[in-house]
């Protein structure tokens, strides 16, 4: 996994942590990931308002107006349980690309019922090891220093800091 690129007009990533916690109820779910999924579509309105987004910001809206949809007129009650998990999965989706680098949107390792943005270890584990963004800068590829305390920090290849685990 590559550094995600950003342009001056760019999409703005999630913070890392839990949006949904203790349910796994399709109606629970369906309500938190498209609250969030309409949050971070409109702290990025800049990114989409490009033309070459226009698209992705079209099927973002769809999603979110097919969620609106599958609720009774009390506004709690789900029409189609099958076809609300099938848009939870959707929602899914949608929200990894708000996911920053070396990142992913869905269940907490360990529980299941924790959902939000976590960074992802395999992928950090697998970059090579440098001593500081020095050493990030002469190898040219993304890279990861650890601490003697544990703490991990993902540099890019231009020594910068992409990732800090605490």
């Amino acid at each position: 996994m590559k550094t995600k690129k950003h342009d001056i007009m760019k999409l703005t990533f999630a913070s890392i942590g839990s949006i949904s916690h203790g349910t796994l109820r399709t109606e629970d779910l369906l309500e938190a990931f498209s609250s969030e999924l309409d949050w971070q579509f409109r702290r990025s309105g800049n990114f989409f308002s490009l033309p070459e987004n226009h698209a992705g910001g079209r099927k973002i809206n769809d999603l979110l107006g097919e969620c609106q949809d599958q609720y009774e007129e009390d506004g709690e009650t789900l029409k189609d349980e099958s076809i609300a998990e099938e848009l939870v999965q959707s929602l899914s989706d949608a929200l990894e690309q708000f996911a920053p680098a070396y990142c992913y949107f869905g269940a907490c390792e360990g529980d299941g019922s924790d959902f939000g943005f976590w960074p992802s270890m395999y992928d950090i584990e697998e970059l090579p090891t440098v001593e500081d963004s020095d050493a990030a800068k002469e190898l040219g590829d993304d890279c990861k220093s650890v601490n003697d305390h544990g703490n991990v920090t993902v540099y890019s290849g231009a020594g910068e800091v992409v990732l800090e685990l605490v």
